[in-house]
């Protein structure tokens, strides 16, 4: 019995090396089988980073700064600016729900649908602007137009500098696009447009029927102690988009001629004899008082030959309320516009 014992202990060391030998000889067939080129190929690529190693599009650095294209050649600015000084179209940033930590308040604020918003937190920089006082705010981003083109130069020694040139015939929302695409706010200035042309349908909807849809409106300014006019287009404040681009009420022939064909916003200091050859069909008369309204033409003979007066459709507009003409302040002269027509009937 204990050779077999044995004899069965011998049997297993022997089985044992066997599979230790077979082993060994497996690993080493594994090894010598692989392509050296391969093992090269897999020590060289440890060096670089992996496909999976390569940082993804959220690891990577978000970008804080971008280059615009500007009339004064490009000009890098930050994605998200945070202390705008806007020395022309703070009114437009407001609308875009942006506010600027200065601007020209002095030459181009004080709309009354914008007073509390200018009134909070925006410093007025002055007009002209002064550079001591843009200096002070530590702008990131100076947005202007062309009326300080001139000093260019100065400011955008400062901070990063956008020149916008102004254009009459852009119109309001044309400019928030700009804005708003330079500052990554593209949606929400599309979204002004859609909202004003909302109300605009509703507004319509209301003088339906009541004014007549080929109705003819002028715009005009009574101003040379009352020798003299103009008259205004879509685009140049005085109600003027709310009347013809929201209401889609008519120009007089006379002025759609001389504006919109000639290409212009605004017809100045024409004598009040020509007064009839512009308005003579107008079925409205919108006169902006900015100092010198209605009473300096009270008693012109002129004036009381004209259709829209003998019907008693004049309407005398607040030149604080419709000298402006950005989204937020077109918007509410829209509305009582249509207010001050259905008053008219």
């Amino acid at each position: 019995m204990y050779i077999q014992s044995a004899y069965k202990r011998m049997l297993g060391l022997l089985l044992l090396l066997t599979v230790a030998l077979m082993s060994a000889c497996g690993q080493s067939a594994n090894t010598k089988s692989a392509d050296p080129s391969a093992a090269a190929t897999a020590s060289a690529s440890s060096a670089a980073p992996s496909e999976t190693s390569k940082p993804t599009d959220a690891q990577a650095p978000k970008a804080t700064t971008k280059i615009v294209s500007t009339i004064k050649g490009e000009v890098e600015i930050p994605v998200e600016p945070k202390r705008i000084v806007a020395l022309y179209y703070h009114h437009i940033l407001l609308g875009l729900d942006i506010k600027p930590v200065g601007a020209n308040l002095t030459w181009w604020g004080g709309s009354p649908f914008l007073q509390q918003l200018e009134a909070d937190g925006i410093t007025d920089v002055g007009g002209p602007p002064s550079l001591e006082a843009v200096a002070k705010l530590e702008p990131d981003l100076i947005i202007m137009n062309d009326n300080n083109a001139e000093d260019y130069e100065q400011f955008s020694k400062i901070a990063p500098s956008v020149l916008i040139p102004y254009d009459a015939n852009r119109s309001v929302y044309e400019d928030a696009k700009l804005i708003g695409d330079l500052l990554g706010k593209s949606e929400a200035a599309q979204q002004l447009a859609e909202r004003f042309e909302a109300k605009a349908a509703e507004a319509r909807a209301k003088i339906a029927g009541v004014v007549d849809e080929n109705a003819k409106v002028a715009i005009i300014r009574i101003e040379g102690k009352g020798s003299e006019f103009s008259v205004f287009g879509d685009n140049y404040g005085r109600g003027g988009w709310s009347i013809y681009q929201g209401l889609k009420l008519k120009m007089p022939d006379k002025i759609q001629k001389e504006l919109v064909d000639g290409g212009k916003q605004i017809v100045q200091q024409l004598s009040l004899e020509l007064l009839p050859d512009y308005v003579a069909d107008a079925d409205y008369l919108l006169v902006s008082n900015e100092g010198e309204g209605l009473d300096l033409v009270a008693g012109s003979a002129i004036w009381k030959t004209l259709p829209a007066v003998k019907n008693n459709r004049v309407v005398e507009l607040d030149g604080k309320q419709y000298f402006y003409f950005d989204p937020i302040s077109v918007e509410a002269q829209l509305m009582l516009i249509t207010d001050m027509l259905l008053a008219q009937k």
